[in-house]
């Protein structure tokens, strides 16, 4: 049967599943630039690591989620059916929303750097998932009151649908540009205020405090003895949080010069940022002259308490020493939040290349060879 020969209820029926589909798609929409716009723009003022992850990976999640939400509330004429679909889709946002900071990171992180695929860069604590289930609940209630208001927006619009089972004029887009916004909003900039203020305080302090140009003094945060060795292009990493309360952070400044430079913050307070760059070629040389003697870790030693390696790596460094020489270059490849990888590149054509991540102590996480010529 073509559509022109449906029954008319059967068109309404038709519409309102179209209706509850884009109401969902507005509400999104709204929540996730409500929750992630401003955050983005802050992060990428501040030059972090992956300032757009959270609105890139988030923003298509809730799109399909609460288009799935409408749509599937939209086969119902009931109000519970709509109340309750709705919650269940608000709570499943405000778990994405809750989630983004950690789980969303790790998948741009595994996109931008393969050789860290499966690896929790940034792991959600304590702090992270209750503040999680609070915005679940909110998002939830919320929804509720959404899906409510939904029911009336699509029970209206059916209501002045033609025999064609169009709705006359545009009083139903309106309407939902209007009433999604006004529900969306407040939970998004709650959710944002709990989830990302915290973890992006530390980065705009940083920020403050090294950038070029900037109003401040040089001296905030005792940057004054390396600042003839910053440059207006940098990026920052965040390195570690306090998983208790997400009010501690480790951030790492990589500037464009090959400076990096390791920031302790407490909220708005920077404790300093000395150069953590050269400690990671010297730990990274330890490492090859632990493979070059055999793997017994005298080479290591002076740095106890700053950098941890197992015997299992110390092992593998010493099973090596056929590929590797006296002569190399030590090269630090690239970082990923907390992640730093090194290698050692040697006149044999052989490299070495290790994963370091953490910050008090720095943990040595694995080392692997490659023959490259």
């Amino acid at each position: 049967m073509s559509a022109s020969t449906l029954p008319h209820e059967e068109k309404k029926l038709q519409l309102s599943r179209m209706a509850g589909l884009g109401y969902g798609l507005v509400y999104g929409l709204a929540f996730g630039l409500s929750v992630w716009g401003y955050d983005t723009r802050v992060l990428a003022h501040s030059q972090a690591e992956l300032a757009w992850a959270k609105l890139a990976v988030g923003l298509p999640l809730l799109l399909l989620i609460g288009a799935a939400t409408g749509a599937l509330a939209g086969r119902s004429d009931r109000a519970g059916v709509w109340v309750g679909v709705w919650m269940a889709g608000g709570a499943l946002i405000g778990i994405v929303v809750g989630e983004m900071p950690f789980a969303g990171h790790n998948l741009a992180t595994w996109i931008a750097e393969p050789r860290l695929g499966g690896v929790n860069v940034y792991p959600i604590g304590p702090a992270g998932a209750t503040r999680m289930a609070f915005i679940a609940g909110v998002a939830g209630g919320v929804g509720s009151a959404a899906g409510l208001a939904g029911h009336l927006l699509v029970e209206r619009a059916r209501g002045l649908a033609s025999p064609a089972g169009r709705t006359s004029g545009r009083r139903f887009p309106g309407a939902v540009f209007i009433l999604c916004p006004l529900l969306a909003v407040p939970p998004g900039l709650i959710g944002d205020e709990i989830i990302n203020r915290s973890l992006r305080t530390g980065q705009q302090t940083v920020h403050r405090a090294i950038s070029i140009g900037s109003a401040e003094s040089p001296d905030h945060g005792g940057v004054a003895p390396y600042h003839d060795q910053l440059s207006a292009g940098y990026t920052l990493h965040l390195v570690d949080y306090d998983l208790e309360t997400q009010g501690r952070e480790t951030i790492d400044v990589a500037f464009d010069s090959g400076l990096v430079m390791r920031c302790q913050v407490a909220g708005y307070g920077l404790a300093g940022c000395p150069p953590i760059s050269p400690k990671f070629e010297v730990w990274m040389d330890a490492l090859v002259q632990e493979g070059l003697r055999g793997g017994q870790g005298t080479e290591l030693d002076p740095q106890a308490g700053h950098v941890s390696a197992d015997e299992h790596t110390l092992s593998w460094l010493a099973s090596q020493r056929e590929h590797i020489s006296d002569r190399y270059e030590i090269s630090r490849d690239t970082q990923r939040g907390g992640w730093v990888i090194m290698s050692a590149h040697f006149d044999t054509g052989y490299v070495v290349t290790c994963y370091f991540h953490g910050a008090s102590p720095v943990i040595l996480d694995r080392c692997s060879g490659n023959q490259t010529g």
